[in-house]
C-alpha cells in the first residue's frame, strides 16, 4: 500500500488497458510536479496566482536574470512538499550538454534543478531549456 497514493502522468496519456495512466512512482510524482511548475506562467491557475514563473520573453539576459530566474524556480519548494534538498542553476545548453553561468552574447538559457526527493538520499536532477518552457505553455 502506498501511503502517497498515485495520480494522472502529466502529460496525459493512455496505459495498456486504454484507460488513463497513474504513477505511484514518488520520485516520478515530484519531477512532474516540478515540471508542471516551471511550465506554468503566474496567473495562469486562477486559485493559486503565485504559482509558476513570471514571463522572462523580453527580458534582457545577463547576470540578473540569471539570478531572477533561478529565485522563480526554486519557488517550486512552496509548492512541492516532498523536495527535500534543492539547487537551482541557469546556464546554457552546449551539444545537450548544461553548462551553468552566464555567457557573454548568450540568446538562451537553461535551468538545471538538481533536487533530492524526501525521504530518500537519491539526487535528481532535470534541465530545461527556457525556450521550450516559453513555447510549451
Amino acid at each position: 500500500m502506498n501511503l502517497q497514493g498515485s495520480w494522472l502522468l502529466h502529460p496525459i496519456q493512455p496505459d495498456q488497458r486504454g484507460t488513463t495512466a497513474t504513477t505511484a512512482d514518488r520520485a516520478k510524482m515530484v519531477a512532474q510536479s516540478i515540471a508542471s511548475f516551471l511550465m506554468t506562467r503566474q496567473g495562469e491557475r486562477v486559485m493559486l496566482p503565485d504559482y509558476g514563473l513570471r514571463d522572462f520573453v523580453f527580458s534582457v539576459m545577463d547576470a540578473g536574470f540569471a539570478t531572477r530566474l533561478a529565485f522563480d524556480v526554486a519557488r517550486v519548494r512552496n509548492y512541492e512538499p516532498l523536495i527535500d534538498k534543492l539547487r537551482v542553476r541557469v546556464g546554457v545548453l552546449l551539444d545537450d550538454v548544461f553548462r551553468p553561468g552566464f555567457f557573454a552574447d548568450q540568446q538562451r538559457a537553461a535551468v538545471s534543478v538538481e533536487y533530492t526527493v524526501r525521504g530518500s538520499n537519491t539526487p535528481h536532477n532535470l534541465v530545461y531549456p527556457t525556450w521550450e518552457l516559453q513555447n510549451g505553455s
